[in-house]
């Protein structure tokens, strides 16, 4: 009989994961999420880190998760060392492709550093990260001065 149950327990999660995933649970499925240099044609993060130096062309707040069957708003507010609000953005992610296969939802949002502002605001910043106008994520970073730890 338990056996039973466990077979059909494994049955109901394959289940849900094909039709739809996240749609099933009342939260939002994370599988990874960064600060890094740059991202590459994949939308993957590339020298992934949470030090910059005001050298560097930007900041790069990259985050994946599983996709559902519905469109996702994203948006990101970014923060000075100062706690001021530096700048917004905003994404669509969308919809599960079942034709493609593509079940990753990337997303990234990135500050420019050397020629701008940001380049003279040295101290830890952060980042909010927002999917439907609700905080899924926080990031601390540095850009130049001290190591800020994940």
């Amino acid at each position: 009989m338990n056996k039973i149950k466990v077979v059909l327990a494994f049955f109901a999660v394959l289940l849900t994961a094909s039709v739809g995933g996240a749609i099933w649970f009342p939260f939002v499925p994370l599988s990874d999420h960064t600060m890094a240099k740059e991202v590459n044609a994949n939308w993957d993060p590339v020298y992934r880190t949470y030090s910059f130096s005001p050298q560097d062309d930007q900041a790069v707040s990259w985050i994946r998760f599983a996709r559902d069957l519905q469109p996702h708003q994203m948006e990101w507010r970014w923060y000075g060392p100062n706690g001021q609000l530096y700048a917004r953005s905003f994404a669509v992610v969308p919809p599960k492709d079942f034709t493609s296969g593509d079940w990753e939802g990337k997303a990234w949002s990135a500050i420019q550093i050397r020629g701008c502002d940001a380049e003279r605001m040295q101290g830890t910043w952060k980042v909010d990260i927002h999917r439907d106008w609700k905080r899924v994520k926080s990031e601390w970073f540095n850009i130049g001065g001290q190591y800020v730890s994940c």
